[in-house]
């Protein structure tokens, strides 16, 4: 093999910072016929190294890749991060990992992003190295979106205020999750408005607690995250009603793509007060939605 274009990361989320890299990976890589591969790692190196209790993901691994795959990149390598990697040298890492087994010509990395023992792998030392190994190596700016630096944090910390518009501006689409539909109590049928409740999948990512203007596989819905304080019952749970729509998803996978965050969640005086809320949800969420420039 002649070589390929190479990018790494930990490209959670794959937001328009990561999509910068994937960019100019797609530039170099037409400019000199040879494939582009993106390495990501996995688990987070913040999660190996004890750095990070509890951490949670924006998305899972297997939509990670999926979602760089449609950038156009043509091959996604996860890379299994442990603490021997994490103890490898900056100089074997590069010899070992990016010239010996995934043939690096020309590599690009983002402006904070380092490997090896003691984060010794950087930019700089690439470019010192790189007459030795016969490659090139390019160094990506930040992405802003307004006066914010475009990163990971930066969207979890959005999701977690419930500020959909800025994650969603950060990460170039719509956050969603994508999960299984599981049995609830049929309480929205009781209500109404019947629910598809998702199974939320392990260390992921989720908004704050609230009701959500979502599309729900491609159909305008309104989403509940959270628990349900007028029926005291305290389980988290992640229910979507789809507008219009009638149908079983029961053990289907849907995803659910979050557009606003209409309210937080409310303990009612009785169901009729959740019901007629309920309804006045729907239409609120109509009204977001049908101000995005998608076709129902």
């Amino acid at each position: 093999m002649k070589g390929r274009i190479i990018t790494l990361g930990n490209f959670d989320g794959v937001h328009l910072g990561h999509k910068a890299l994937f960019d100019k990976t797609l530039e170099i890589s037409a400019r000199y016929s040879l494939p582009s591969l993106a390495i990501t790692y996995h688990p987070n190196p913040a999660v190996v190294l004890g750095k990070k209790i509890n951490f949670s993901y924006l998305q899972s691994l297997e939509d990670r890749k999926e979602f760089i795959l449609q950038t156009g990149i043509e091959q996604v390598e996860i890379l299994p991060f442990t603490k021997e990697l994490s103890e490898m040298e900056a100089e074997d890492f590069l010899e070992d990992i990016l010239i010996n087994t995934y043939q690096s010509k020309h590599i690009i990395i983002g402006y904070n992003h380092c490997f090896g023992k003691n984060r010794r792998g950087n930019f700089q030392l690439l470019e010192e190295l790189s007459g030795k190994y016969n490659y090139k190596v390019y160094e990506v700016d930040p992405v802003f979106s307004g006066d914010e630096k475009i990163s990971s944090s930066v969207i979890r910390k959005y999701l977690a205020e419930g500020n959909l518009e800025k994650a969603n501006a950060c990460l170039g689409r719509n956050f969603s999750i994508l999960g299984e539909v599981e049995h609830g109590r049929k309480m929205g049928r009781e209500l109404g408005s019947p629910t598809a409740n998702l199974s939320i999948p392990t260390n992921q990512v989720i908004p704050s607690h609230g009701v959500y203007a979502t599309i729900t596989n491609g159909k305008f819905s309104v989403t509940n995250i959270g628990h349900k304080p007028t029926f005291d019952d305290v389980t988290v749970s992640i229910e979507t009603h789809i507008l219009d729509w009638n149908g079983d998803l029961y053990d289907t996978n849907i995803r659910i793509e979050f557009i606003k965050k209409l309210r937080n969640i409310t303990k009612f005086l009785n169901q009729g007060e959740l019901r007629d809320q309920i309804q006045k949800d729907i239409e609120e969420a109509r009204k977001t939605l049908a101000k995005l420039p998608i076709s129902q």
